[in-house]
């Protein structure tokens, strides 16, 4: 069954920022991660409450995202540029 990608207004408003072909890739990855939300994964880190989030390196992104398999959504949280 396929995930439900859920990303967060702050993501969007980075995202929106950037050149067309940057968006466009980064859109992209977030749909591979949505289908293949465990693929995508170079490491863990625990946030705030402690939940494990997924972190894939892209380009020159760090995408943090949760991996809710109760309600099969796939939560991108969070994403910094990697410097």
């Amino acid at each position: 069954m396929k995930y439900r990608l859920l990303v967060d207004f702050e993501v969007l408003d980075f995202a929106l920022k950037l050149s067309a072909p940057k968006r466009h890739r980064l859109f992209y990855r977030f749909c591979e991660i949505q289908m293949f939300p465990g693929n995508f994964s170079d490491f863990v880190e625990a946030d705030g409450e402690g939940r494990p989030l997924q972190v894939s390196l892209f380009d020159d992104f760090y995408i943090h995202y949760w991996i809710d398999d109760a309600d099969r959504h796939v939560k991108i949280l969070h994403i910094t540029e990697n410097e």
